[in-house]
Parts: structure tokens; C-alpha cells; sequence
């Protein structure tokens, strides 16, 4: 994978009936700054909900606008109250993102991931990146 080069902190919630939804925010740490980002997507075939907190570490991120796209995983999730998730995402510009998650809720599900980010550089603030993540996302 390379030199880490970013930091991303997110939070999200997932839903499945068969097919599934996931919808949240988190905040990109890159360079001395920190930028909003989007986070949509789906393809989980299971069932129940759950929230996620985790975090990832960028590779091979050279310009902030190659945040965005959609990033593919193929990931598996039984969480009954609490549980942990790992996942390798990347996208066409050629970033990857190793992702490690908190999980909570009543969830079962087994799918590719795909899940879009968008960066807001407009919310930009100057501010290291942190050794930890903190939620709620702001």
C-alpha cells in the first residue's frame, strides 16, 4: 500500500432488507488540515441496522479532489449489540484506505461495499491530525 498520507475519521449507519443502504460524515485529515466528508453508498445483502465508528489510514493520496469517487470492499458484518470490522477500500484514482470500525446495533450482512466519498474542501480547518478519533464527527 505504500506511506500512509491522510487520516480519516467517520461515522455511519447501515441498514439492510435484502439489499442495504449506508449514509454518514467524517472528517479527512490531510497535510495541516481538516476537510467534511460525505459518505453514501450500499450493497449489503442482510438484514437489521447498525452504527459504525471507525477510522482509516490513506495511502497514495496525492491531491485532495482523488478523495472522492467510490471505493470498492467486500466485507461481512454479524453485530449483535457490539462487534469489530476491518475493511480495504479503494477507488479509481488509486487510493486505498484500511479501515478498522466499532459496530453497534443488530445487524447480519455479507456483500461488495460500495461506498462514495465527497470531500467539501469549504469546510476546510487547519488542524493536525489527531493520534485518536473522536465522535461525533464535526
Amino acid at each position: 500500500m505504500g506511506q500512509p498520507t491522510a487520516k480519516l475519521c467517520f461515522s455511519l449507519r447501515d441498514v439492510a432488507v435484502a439489499g442495504g443502504y449506508s449514509w454518514g460524515k467524517g472528517r479527512l485529515y490531510f497535510g495541516m488540515h481538516s476537510y467534511p466528508v460525505k459518505i453514501s453508498g450500499g450493497g449489503a445483502i442482510g438484514i437489521g441496522y447498525s452504527r459504525l465508528r471507525g477510522e482509516g489510514t490513506v495511502y497514495n493520496l496525492a491531491r485532495l479532489s482523488d478523495i472522492n469517487g467510490t471505493y470498492w470492499s467486500v466485507r461481512a458484518e454479524a453485530t449483535i449489540a457490539r462487534g469489530r470490522n476491518v475493511a480495504v477500500l479503494d477507488n479509481n484514482h488509486g487510493v486505498d484506505i484500511k479501515t478498522t470500525m466499532r459496530t453497534s446495533g443488530a445487524h447480519l450482512a455479507a456483500a461488495v461495499m460500495r461506498l462514495t466519498l465527497h470531500v467539501n474542501p469549504g469546510g476546510e480547518r487547519a488542524e493536525a491530525t489527531p493520534a485518536r478519533c473522536t465522535f461525533p464527527i464535526r
